[in-house]
């Protein structure tokens, strides 16, 4: 008899036949079992690291979301409370609220994605950059995806209040609870590898990023962008997602009350275009979400409403739980492509994984 995920692998082998990815990771827990976890194309195992592009952000999130959790900080309180050079040019009214759902007025687009792309591998002068932004609307009356610069800002609220680099709370209150090995995600670190990242490609195609060699540089790997460049590998990101749909307890321990992954996975934002993408994308508080009226599809055209995660860099990889069908998924990849043709290969790498699991 077949094997249920046959037609998992089979898109898998689609895509490297058509060159749409020189390599492709997938990893499947379902109802608490890893049943799938598999890794083809050029130099891949299952033991290969990838960069996960935008996929950190809801690790750096949740750091946050247990400070909250805490009592340490208010969803409400002004950013301004705890960066106070933070609060300048129509900024002030920025709430931590805002930061984790996009609607803080201060996407790195434009002139602003200019000024710190070119400093953001460099922490202080990444975090001055985007001290000194100005809004683009007034800060919870609009929203626009923040592809880098809110996410400075989110990881240096939890540097301060925790009083420790940022990777010293990752490791003890979200790596570890999650039961994330020692050398299954890096920030900034990558010494902490047991493999180096993937070497990332870039598709000789009209539209494709043409940022591979950026990602690839030494430096790169060694800063700590915490929207954009940690690492992993698909077996743990769904470890990840597992502490999640079980209501934030890992092996390792409490990371969330299962109230506050409620709270952070609930539409923050939804009903309006985003700004940046310009389609309606439902916002949790760190996590895009699937609702009612869906905006990005990369967890899967049939996921349930309530499905939560985040995908990477015009959708190369993403990382999805569904809590309607008790099931987590990562995607990774390391091959750049145009946006459109990214998002339909990830697209369909999810929808296989559901054809799979609903069939049975």
């Amino acid at each position: 008899m077949s094997d249920r995920f046959d037609v998992v692998r089979a898109e898998m082998q689609r895509q490297i036949d058509e060159g749409i990815r020189p390599s492709i990771q997938v990893a499947i827990d379902w109802r608490g079992e890893v049943v799938f976890d598999e890794a083809i194309g050029a130099g891949a195992s299952t033991e290969s690291n990838y960069t996960l592009w935008s996929s950190t952000k809801p690790v750096i999130a949740v750091a946050l979301l247990q400070i909250i959790e805490e009592g340490g900080a208010r969803l409400r309180d002004r950013v301004h409370k705890f960066i106070p050079e933070f609060g300048t040019r129509g900024k002030k009214a920025c709430t931590i609220a805002h930061l984790l759902s996009h609607r803080g007025g201060f996407p790195d687009s434009g002139s602003n994605m200019n000024a710190l792309a070119r400093v953001s591998r460099n922490w202080d002068e990444a975090l001055r950059a985007v001290c000194d932004m100005e809004a683009q609307w007034e800060p919870g009356t609009d929203r626009g995806y923040h592809p880098s610069s809110s996410w400075f800002i989110v990881a240096e609220i939890v540097q301060r209040l925790r009083d420790e680099p940022l990777w010293d709370t990752l490791r003890k209150r979200v790596l570890d609870p999650a039961g994330i090995s020692s050398d299954g995600f890096c920030l900034g670190n990558p010494d902490v590898l047991s493999h180096p990242p993937m070497p990332v490609s870039a598709r000789d195609e009209k539209g494709a990023p043409t940022d591979a060699a950026w990602w690839n540089d030494p430096v790169t790997h060694n800063a700590v962008i915490p929207g954009g460049n940690g690492v992993s590998r698909a077996n743990q990101m769904i470890r990840f997602y597992r502490t999640l749909l079980d209501g934030g307890t890992g092996p390792g321990g409490h990371m969330l009350s299962a109230e506050t992954v409620r709270m952070a996975t609930f539409p923050n934002a939804v009903g309006s275009i985003d700004r940046t993408f310009q389609i309606d994308i439902p916002w949790g508080l760190g996590f895009h979400l699937k609702h009612v009226h869906p905006g990005l599809d990369d967890c899967g055209k049939t996921a349930t409403p309530g499905t939560f995660g985040h995908g990477g860099h015009f959708l190369v990889n993403t990382a999805w739980a569904d809590p309607g069908k008790d099931l987590a998924a990562c995607v990774l990849a390391n091959g750049l492509t145009a946006p459109r043709a990214g998002t339909r290969a990830v697209v369909a790498l999810s929808q296989s994984i559901h054809d799979a699991v609903d069939a049975a």
